[in-house]
């Protein structure tokens, strides 16, 4: 499939884009259960005093890259208290002008931008908490040995990351860390209809950009180091959205238990 021009290109622009766009659906499926079951057994408020840091990070994400790709922001709640008038934990209102093809395919990143931005909260705790080292050397050493990507590699990585973190860390640092984790995990996932929506728009231009890039990688003939880089796009993606799902499961189950004393 990448041999052929068609095969190349089709296959590049279904790569960056499917990818982050399935990654962050599937992802966003469970965090919207975890802010269900925060509700259900904490109550209405838990969606503030334990998940606002999780709604904090989410709002930023949505307003860094509207910044980023020079959309007019005109408002920014990054938590709304009195979210039972609205109906919106926080919001962030932005106008962009619909002639710039720029500013139109940033809605593809402003959409999922909360995703990322939680997975990179999220990634920096461990590290700076926990004092992770996670192997990228040993991921980049098993997807070269292997011409197909090993889901298990993936999957056992991001475990023995977790074990190593938390065997090396002080009984202090572990417990703020899932704190902090429950208190983004449980909210900050949960991308809304709007948000999708807001991705939808810029996904054609988005792909327009892909296929003229795809066609400059193929006809200079690089596609190798494309290739290369797709895989390793995937894999990394696939961590991300793995982390994320550990995280999310994490915080529900939390939430359940504190929710048999609540």
């Amino acid at each position: 499939m990448w041999d052929s021009y068609f095969g190349f290109v089709i296959t590049f622009v279904a790569v960056f884009t499917l990818v982050p766009y399935l990654t962050s659906l599937l992802t966003s499926w469970l965090g919207h259960l975890s802010k269900i079951t925060l509700v259900n057994n904490l109550g209405n408020n838990s969606q503030l005093v334990v998940g606002g840091l999780g709604v904090i990070i989410h709002e930023l994400g949505h307003a860094i890259f509207a910044y980023l790709f020079g959309h007019q922001v005109t408002k920014v709640q990054l938590l709304n208290l009195n979210y039972r008038q609205s109906g919106s934990l926080g919001s962030v209102d932005h106008r962009y002008n619909d002639r710039n093809v720029y500013q139109l395919l940033g809605n593809f990143f402003i959409g999922l931008a909360p995703y990322y931005a939680c997975s990179l909260a999220l990634y920096f705790l461990q590290k700076f908490l926990l004092k992770a080292q996670f192997s990228v050397t040993s991921l980049v050493q098993g997807l070269d040995t292997n011409t197909t990507l090993s889901f298990r590699l993936i999957f056992e990585s991001v475990l023995d990351n977790l074990k190593s973190s938390f065997a090396n860390a002080s009984w202090t640092m572990v417990a703020l860390y899932i704190l902090l984790t429950i208190m983004i995990a449980s909210t900050g996932y949960d991308l809304s209809r709007n948000d999708f929506m807001t991705v939808n728009k810029g996904i054609l231009p988005w792909v327009v950009v892909l296929i003229v890039f795809g066609s400059i990688f193929y006809w200079f003939n690089i596609r190798t180091a494309i290739i290369s880089g797709s895989v390793y796009f995937i894999s990394f993606s696939i961590l991300f959205m793995i982390h994320a799902i550990i995280s999310i499961v994490i915080a529900m189950l939390v939430i359940k238990i504190l929710g048999m004393f609540h």
